[in-house]
């Protein structure tokens, strides 16, 4: 072990190594790793106690007490009511410091439902979702809500689903009434990706057969327009409110004249000398400048072996500024976005920080600093002899399901250039965020999606061959959606053409 005084609250804001943890009355904890951080609250960490593979919930903060009281009080009611979850083993306070400690088993042969679900194809998906809706169900049953329904808090092992953090469960005298259950079931089913919504229907109907209800036609689209609005919520939430204050995956640094926010996972020495002073790297003479523009300054630079893209949105003149100041910065845009597609799943280039230039509440120059990604643009690709047709066709497949999955989560990307499609490591990756929103009206957002779609066209207007392959792909995606018309593509038309 590294440590032996732990400092739990630095911990849990820096995070550090293995470290050997003073109980009241009992043996000590083993910590040989810390699995997640919740900054000056919590720490979940894997080790070892009295000789047995454990997993620990530190607690820490003014309201410990409370937190740790209440997560035990929900892995109670989750074994009352004949629910996998890990058998808690102790239960107490941290010796010489505040806090307190929840010791669980660990589960032999287990993996988290988030991991399994993230490499599962469309099947696995499919039976793991089945599998926690019925567990949910079984929560419902047994007069238990669990308000906090990430794939995360759900373990799966050959056992069956365990469920975890007692903190989210709500308890209740009796089964769950219908109403609040299917509420349930839409934060749950808001957790899947939005191309496995095609199974809800299936879902709901395994739900309710699970509660032994007959399911009305009222019942399932009220989930289903539920799913979408949670979906929406929780990601405009998570994305132009969470990542812009201290929080588990963002540290913030706020003063005066500066403000300062940075992905917690990508914190390192390099990610520090350029947010300290981004011009001096920008304008120095190892910068590979990418854009020179008025409004824009874009630079590739190299800290430590470290590649970093520094993106400065500039003020022109006095005009310009006092019609920027009082707005949301173009960075703190592109910083939003950045984590929003993160969190749906779609690739785009890691963001690492984001500052700004303040006068009090007056927004000045800002910067978004993103992890460098090597690879050529789409159209680029698409123009090479050397690729094959095969691999071309699976590109305009690929870039086709990228344009549906934005499409059916209601974002619009406002610049679809073939320079904003790179294709690395044979995947592709949206970049150039600053005019990409999430819309709320289908009948407007169809418009624009149409108006994306055009422009992604476009850029192989010169091309008829390639042109007409994208347009099949688009085709095949979409099918019989409204939009693809608007654009002038259709299924009828493409086979046409063939």
């Amino acid at each position: 072990m590294t440590q032996s005084a732990p400092d739990l609250t630095r911990l849990s804001r820096e995070g550090g190594t293995g470290f050997l943890l003073p109980l009241e009355s009992v043996p000590a904890l083993s910590c040989s790793e810390i699995v997640r951080r919740v900054p000056g609250r919590r720490l979940v960490c894997r080790g070892e106690w009295n000789g047995q593979a454990v997993f620990a919930k530190l607690f820490i903060g003014h309201q410990a007490g409370r937190y740790a009281e209440r997560d035990a009080r929900g892995i109670h009611a989750l074994m009352a009511g004949h629910l996998l979850t890990p058998a808690l083993l102790h239960a107490g306070k941290i010796s010489g410091q505040p806090g307190q400690v929840l010791i669980f088993a660990a589960v032999p042969d287990s993996r988290n439902a988030e991991l399994v679900w993230q490499t599962a194809d469309s099947s696995q998906r499919g039976l793991l979702a089945a599998e926690l809706v019925n567990t949910v169900a079984k929560h419902h049953a047994a007069g238990l809500l669990q308000t906090d329904l990430y794939l995360r808090n759900f373990l799966c092992a050959s056992s069956g689903i365990h469920t975890l953090d007692g903190d989210g469960i709500r308890i209740y005298r009796r089964p769950v009434r219908r109403w609040r259950s299917l509420a349930n079931l839409a934060l749950l089913l808001s957790k899947f990706d939005v191309e496995e919504d095609v199974f809800i229907p299936e879902l709901v109907h395994a739900y309710a057969k699970q509660r032994g209800w007959p399911l009305k036609q009222c019942d399932l689209h009220v989930v289903q327009k539920n799913v979408q609005t949670i979906r929406r919520r929780i990601a405009r939430q998570y994305a132009e409110r969470k990542v812009l204050r201290e929080c588990t995956d963002v540290h913030v640094e706020h003063r005066f004249g500066r403000f300062l926010a940075v992905t917690r996972e990508k914190m390192s020495h390099a990610l520090r000398l350029v947010t300290d002073g981004p011009d001096a790297w920008l304008d120095g003479a190892g910068c590979v400048r990418l854009k020179n523009g008025n409004t824009c300054t874009v630079g590739l630079v190299e800290a430590d072996g470290q590649h970093i893209v520094i993106k400065r949105y500039n003020i022109k003149n006095v005009w310009h500024g006092t019609n920027r100041m009082l707005r949301r910065t173009r960075a703190s845009i592109s910083w939003s976005n950045a984590h929003r597609l993160r969190m749906f799943g779609i690739p785009t280039p890691a963001p690492l920080a984001l500052i700004e230039h303040r006068y009090g509440p007056l927004r000045k120059e800002s910067y978004f600093l993103a992890e460098y990604v090597a690879g050529p643009n789409i159209d680029e690709v698409l123009a090479d002899p050397v690729v094959t047709d095969e691999s071309k066709q699976a590109i305009a497949q690929q870039a086709a399901g990228l344009l549906h999955k934005l499409y059916l989560l209601g974002i619009e990307h406002g610049d679809m250039k073939a320079t904003n499609l790179k294709i690395v490591d044979g995947k592709l990756m949206l970049l150039d965020l600053d005019a990409m929103r999430q819309h709320r009206f289908m009948w407007w957002f169809r418009r624009r999606h149409a108006r994306d779609l055009r422009r992604f066209l476009r850029n192989w207007q010169d091309n008829p061959v390639m042109l007409r392959m994208l347009q099949n792909a688009l085709a095949t995606a979409y099918g019989s959606d409204p939009v693809i018309g608007m654009t002038g593509v259709s299924g009828q038309e493409t086979s046409e053409k063939k």
